[in-house]
């Protein structure tokens, strides 16, 4: 079964596609620098609010509340996507229901997010949290770390700091998921920032503009940086 499994994804992801494979589009790279630049900053943010809500959510009473941070993994990303759009535009509907003109700030907030570096970094940082949160809360199951700083006059920031640095395991696992994940997000970006460009929001134009041989290229060589990547988290799992 195992080399079925092998066999059939060779087949239907690389063997099979690389007959329609063609000329890349131009901004492959920029894309890719992009897609890695702002991926790699959002993964870093969630790392102590995934850490944190994960200290926070083992005490009894707060196991469901901490479940929220599920909630973007679990649900359509495309949903996600219009749930964004729709908070940057709340404070109209807010100051409107007390007879007030907020239109300037969710102006402002739309300008600032919508289609922005800004935004792309937001919707990433959204979807990497949940990855912090289950790789942090299923190392704390099997480490006592926060206890041990704790005792010793660790708290607040400098106590995170000490447990991200002990689990450096789970630490850097955090990170490489997290990271993955903002290479394999569109719909949340399709719909609240599709520029600058990242790689699927590249893939997607590309399938739509010049057709299934730049798309396919393109995939291959997003697939390969998955291969990469899997195979790292492979052999430092294995150390």
């Amino acid at each position: 079964m195992a080399v079925a499994a092998v066999i059939i994804l060779l087949l239907l992801l690389i063997i099979l596609p690389l007959l329609y494979a063609g000329p890349l589009p131009p901004g492959f790279s920029e894309a890719l620098l992009t897609t890695a630049f702002f991926s790699g900053v959002a993964s870093v943010i969630s790392l102590p609010f995934g850490l944190a809500t994960a200290l926070w959510g083992r005490s009894p009473g707060r196991a469901f509340i901490s479940q929220v941070l599920y909630v973007p993994a679990v649900v359509p990303p495309t949903s996600v996507g219009v749930l964004l759009l729709s908070a940057v535009m709340s404070p109209s509907k807010i100051c409107s229901a007390v007879g007030q003109n907020c239109d300037f700030i969710s102006n402002a907030l739309y300008a600032f997010f919508v289609n922005k570096p800004a935004g792309v970094l937001l919707a990433m940082f959204v979807m990497a949290l949940p990855v912090s949160y289950v790789v942090f809360d299923g190392a704390l199951r099997e480490i006592r770390a926060e206890a041990y700083f704790k005792s010793l006059g660790f708290k607040g920031a400098g106590l995170l700091l000490m447990i991200l640095l002990s689990l450096r395991k789970a630490t850097i696992s955090a990170f490489i998921f997290s990271f993955l994940r903002g290479f394999g997000e569109l719909g949340v970006l399709l719909i609240f920032a599709s520029y600058p460009p990242t790689l699927s929001i590249y893939i997607y134009n590309a399938w739509l503009i010049y057709g299934v041989g730049p798309a396919v290229t393109a995939s291959l060589l997003a697939m390969g940086v998955g291969i990469v990547s899997a195979y790292v988290v492979r052999i430092w799992f294995s150390k």
